[in-house]
């Protein structure tokens, strides 16, 4: 498990929703045929990212991609400070892992970006998560972290900026205000 229930738990508040990962395509098989056993509800096969389920009022994301074998591949993969902190289970216990950015993020006050980003093509989402973050844990947001996001945005051509826009209908929460402030950066 690893990603933003993490960072409910440092606030106090129960977790939006749990991020689970499994190593193999037989290993996901066999978790989401636990989670059904016991109770869970497929709402929504999100493919190719995600099969969002309902277990006992929690929603429980199981990710499609199998391709990390352990936490830390996995970790190294997130583009949030705050997000790439983790508990792996192996052969009958749980292992802890905070990513070194997530440890400085919680030293210095600030939402942080793991750099070079690995989802750069989501990085409208991701500039949404770093606001929410901040709001939510009264940290603060710094400007050149801000400044990278729009960089990347920015340098992209006219047809990926669109593409970047699109990606972030589909997986942002608040996608207005970033909406309309990347529309008013692209490219003339």
């Amino acid at each position: 498990m690893a990603g933003g229930a993490f960072k409910s738990v440092l606030h106090g508040r129960p977790p939006n929703d749990l991020d689970l990962f499994a190593a193999t395509d037989p290993g996901r098989q066999a978790l989401l045929d636990i989670l059904q056993q016991n109770g869970a509800i497929i709402l929504q096969d999100n493919k190719p990212y995600q099969t969002i389920l309902s277990w006992h009022g929690q929603r429980v994301e199981l990710a499609y991609s199998t391709q990390y074998q352990t936490l830390s591949e996995r970790l190294a993969q997130f583009d949030l400070d705050l997000s790439a902190v983790g508990v792996e289970y192996d052969d009958g216990r749980l292992h802890p892992e905070i990513h070194p950015v997530a440890r400085e993020s919680l030293v210095s006050g600030e939402v942080l970006l793991i750099k070079p980003l690995k989802n750069w093509k989501y990085v409208l989402a991701t500039l949404e998560r770093m606001r929410r973050y901040a709001r939510e844990l009264d940290l603060v947001l710094p400007k050149a972290e801000i400044n990278y996001i729009w960089s990347i945005f920015e340098d992209q051509p006219l047809e990926m900026q669109r593409g970047m826009i699109e990606r972030f209908r589909l997986v942002g929460r608040d996608t207005q205000a970033i909406q309309k402030e990347a529309e008013c950066r692209i490219h003339p």
